[in-house]
């Protein structure tokens, strides 16, 4: 079974452009640690809210109980990067979403493939999902989405857009 811990980030980008669907299609459950849900409870916003009717259906809410990982990963990151990693390891995750290059990071040193959110739109535009990357990439970044100018062009370029 394939398992997949995301981030607040990411899920909340990928609502924001209702682009939730994305994370069904390379995995079997779809995890997110309580940290997290709390993060998304804090907004009140339509992508919460869109964020939190999936969370009663395919989105599966977990508490860490690895604390020793959890203590660990709180060292470098912040609580809801932590929980991911944690959760990752307690579940055996094949994968982590996360969109902060340092979680990205330190999710590799410990064992973890990551994938962000515009590799999870590349994946989209890939399969034939999305019709243009660069529209949604302008979309992310009106709503706040931040990545290198570098990073955007070589994502474009996979694409096949530049």
């Amino acid at each position: 079974m394939k398992r997949w811990v995301v981030d607040t980030s990411p899920l909340l980008f990928l609502a924001k452009l209702n682009r939730l669907s994305l994370l069904q299609h390379d995995a079997d459950e779809i995890l997110i640690p309580k940290a997290v849900l709390e993060e998304v409870n804090f907004l009140q916003d339509e992508a919460s809210q869109l964020i939190k009717q999936v969370a009663s259906s395919w989105l599966i809410v977990q508490e860490v109980t690895n604390l020793y990982a959890l203590t660990m990963a709180l060292a470098d990151l912040d609580r809801g990067e932590a929980e991911v990693i944690a959760l990752a390891q307690e579940v055996e995750a094949e994968r982590v979403v996360l969109d902060d290059l340092d979680a990205r990071r330190f999710a590799r040193r410990v064992g973890y493939p990551s994938i962000g959110t515009l590799g999870l739109l590349l994946a989209g535009k890939l399969r034939g999902e999305i019709g243009s990357l660069k529209d949604e990439i302008e979309r992310l970044q009106d709503h706040g989405f931040w990545a290198s100018q570098s990073l955007v062009e070589a994502v474009l370029k996979a694409a096949g857009e530049q």
